[in-house]
């Protein structure tokens, strides 16, 4: 009887381990209900990864014309990426306006205000982990990637991509970001694996991702997650090219 015990505990407990991670495959895009004059949220996942003890990737909905004055905690991380709409963000003594595919990385404790000129939507992915072995101030700064300032980089499939940082922060040794224009019906690349996590945020068009031993399709808003060593590559599956961010972080 003991033993059966012992086994149930066990059993439990990796189930439990197994919830609190966020697994790979594709989260459908959801957007929040509404808030006047505030921001409402929507978490498409939430967990532990392989670098962060706890990291959630959430939809926002913004209403308010007026600065909505934010922090991010102590010991979290914030990255921010526009879907829609015409935004303002105050950081420091700048004001930014940013159209979709502009993006914001906060530090810990950043205060910081957004608005939005019309209904806006942005992702937040937060996230919690070690202190990276990088002591470089410039490395330890809020900052913000305007869209329309990032080069074009074309490419010899008729396709391209730009180019928005790659650097270590606070809580990262190395944290990547990209965005490619896939032409219809190709592959980014042969799929492959590598140390680090990825997620892919569909901007546009109709994409399909290998995952693993799975294909999962992906529209507008919709974002793959791929976990450390887990085979992926993906595809454009429509009819006109797509463009989607790509993020390893580690």
């Amino acid at each position: 009887m003991k033993k059966y015990l012992i086994l149930f505990f066990f059993i439990q407990s990796v189930c439990n381990a197994q919830t609190d991670s966020v697994m790979s495959g594709v989260y459908k895009y959801t957007k929040p209900v509404g808030k006047m004059d505030g921001i409402s949220s929507k978490p498409l996942y939430e967990g532990k990864t392989l670098d962060f003890e706890w990291m959630q990737l959430n939809v926002n909905l913004i209403l308010s014309t007026d600065l909505v004055k934010q922090q991010v905690p102590q010991n979290e991380e914030h990255l921010l990426i526009l879907k829609a709409g015409i935004f303002h963000i105050q950081l420091g003594k700048e004001v930014y306006t940013l159209r979709p595919g502009s993006v914001a990385v906060m530090m810990p404790g950043e205060k910081y205000a957004i608005s939005c000129d019309y209904p806006g939507e942005y992702f937040t992915m937060k996230y919690r982990g070690a202190t990276a072995k990088e002591t470089d101030p410039r490395f330890k700064k809020s900052f913000v990637k305007v869209y329309d300032s990032i080069s074009y980089k074309p490419n010899n499939k008729g396709g391209g991509r730009r180019d928005y940082f790659e650097q270590p922060t606070v809580m990262q040794k190395r944290f990547e970001m990209h965005v490619t224009t896939l032409k219809e019906g190709l592959w980014s690349h042969d799929p492959h694996t590598h140390r680090a996590e990825e997620i892919i945020v569909v901007i546009n068009g109709e994409t399909e991702m290998l995952i693993g031993d799975k294909t999962y399709p992906g529209k507008m808003g919709d974002v793959f997650f791929a976990k450390s060593n887990v085979l992926h590559g993906i595809r454009n599956a429509g009819l006109v090219p797509c463009m989607y961010f790509a993020i390893q972080f580690e």
